[in-house]
């Protein structure tokens, strides 16, 4: 994130325009003693691929809410299935 020069609110507003396209695997969050799916996704910021993990988590007597866990440059190759 400070790679890119964003704060929070940049993240969020990238957050919002993922698409189906952009989307590459779901994984378990073998951290979490109720574990929701990762979903990960691939996004092109600035000519450069970047890694974003989310998962949608719930608060007791509350609605859902997406927790960014990772937005980073890829590591490593990412596949797109709906691409």
């Amino acid at each position: 994130m400070l790679d890119l020069g964003y704060d929070s609110e940049d993240v969020v507003s990238r957050l919002r325009e993922l698409t189906l396209e952009e989307y590459s695997e779901t994984k378990i969050d073998k951290d979490d003693l109720n574990p929701p799916l990762l979903f990960v996704f691939g996004k092109d910021i600035n000519r450069k691929l970047v890694y974003v993990k989310i998962k949608i988590k719930q608060k007791e007597n509350m609605r859902n809410y997406i927790l960014c866990v990772s937005f980073h440059y890829a590591k490593e190759k990412m596949t797109f299935p709906y691409a």
